[in-house]
């Protein structure tokens, strides 16, 4: 377990993590931001795209994007909480209805037991 002090938070912004998927993703990340650093300086001081009307309302696209995601996630949630709780329900009838049949056999056997 990781002591945390809270008034010492700098430290543990740039403390990476021995977990073996972050040291296997971090030359791919490292990457991938080069190479969006260089689209990006290109398009600003040799092609002058952001003139044209296409790439004006980029940032509009992206937030639109990310609505459209979020309400995939809350439906695929909700799903999966459905699907869930019907489940829950059947597993509650398995569990009354096995000890219903527990209870009625019980009886007709202590009645035989008696005779």
């Amino acid at each position: 377990m990781i002591n945390y002090n809270p008034k010492d938070w700098f430290v543990f912004i740039f403390r990476f993590s021995k977990a073996d998927t972050f040291r296997k993703l971090l030359p791919l990340m490292l990457g991938v931001g080069v190479y969006a650093g260089l689209v990006a300086y290109l398009e600003l001081n040799f092609l002058n795209l952001s003139e044209t009307q296409y790439l004006r309302n980029v940032g509009m696209m992206h937030s639109v994007l990310g609505f459209v995601i979020s309400l995939l996630l809350v439906f695929r949630t909700n799903t999966a909480y459905d699907r869930w709780w019907e489940g829950r329900k059947i597993w509650g009838g398995i569990t009354n209805s096995s000890r219903n049949l527990a209870i009625k056999l019980k009886a007709i056997t202590t009645d035989k037991a008696m005779m």
